[in-house]
């Protein structure tokens, strides 16, 4: 005898394959709104914490530790601008470094070749100023297709960084750093893992933080 086909299974089955795609895009919109709100409030909050210590004249310099917004903007940065001085040529050194912002410790690192310039300097000398910003094409919560992981860039700050530079010595410490700083910088092992490959540790003793109105407040290790 052949069996008839079960009507109302294949009927649940068809149902289920049309409702199934709905269903989750449905609630991935949700999500992506729920994610677009929390980052419109977190800038919003970014926002009006800046405004106020601007308007707060006695509020500046600000006391460490780091503010939050600074340590949100480092967290979400990867790239900065390191500043050196040539000594022996009466001018200054401009290099664009990749670093990792270490929020346990208030410190930075980053990595360079021994055999350059860079290394050469600072190896002579130890203050130094960074540059860091968060411009960016990548300026809202993430869409479809883009890198969950990544850092979601705003375009309205910047910050100017003055400190102490150090070669990284402790052998222990300096791999410590450099697993740190892979992390935050997966592609580009090649200059972050290698035997000519320093460690540098950079300690913050004075920032600028500015926004895109041109708005300033200033922080102070010493305040």
């Amino acid at each position: 005898m052949t069996r008839q086909p079960n009507n109302h299974l294949n009927a649940a089955i068809t149902l289920a394959l049309f409702l199934g795609p709905i269903i989750y895009l449905t609630r991935k919109q949700k999500r992506l709104a729920k994610e677009r709100q929390h980052y419109k409030e977190e800038r919003e909050a970014e926002r009006a914490f800046l405004s106020a210590l601007v308007k707060d004249k006695n509020a500046q310099p600000l006391r460490p530790p780091l503010p939050e917004i600074v340590r949100r903007v480092l967290s979400r940065c990867r790239l900065s601008y390191l500043s050196t001085v040539d000594v022996d040529s009466n001018s200054s050194h401009l290099s664009m470094m990749r670093f990792t912002y270490l929020p346990d410790e208030e410190t930075i690192v980053m990595s360079t070749n021994v055999k350059t310039k860079k290394y050469d300097m600072l190896e002579k000398q130890s203050g130094v100023a960074l540059l860091i910003h968060d411009f960016s094409k990548v300026s809202s919560p993430h869409t479809a297709g883009e890198d969950a992981s990544a850092p979601r860039l705003t375009g309205e700050y910047s910050i100017t960084l003055n400190g102490t530079c150090s070669v990284v010595k402790d052998v222990v410490l300096a791999e410590k750093y450099r697993a740190a700083h892979l992390k935050n910088n997966p592609d580009y092992p090649q200059f972050i893992v290698g035997t000519d490959i320093a460690m540098l540790r950079v300690d913050v003793a004075m920032a600028r933080i500015c926004n895109i109105n041109d708005e300033v407040v200033k922080w102070n290790v010493a305040a």
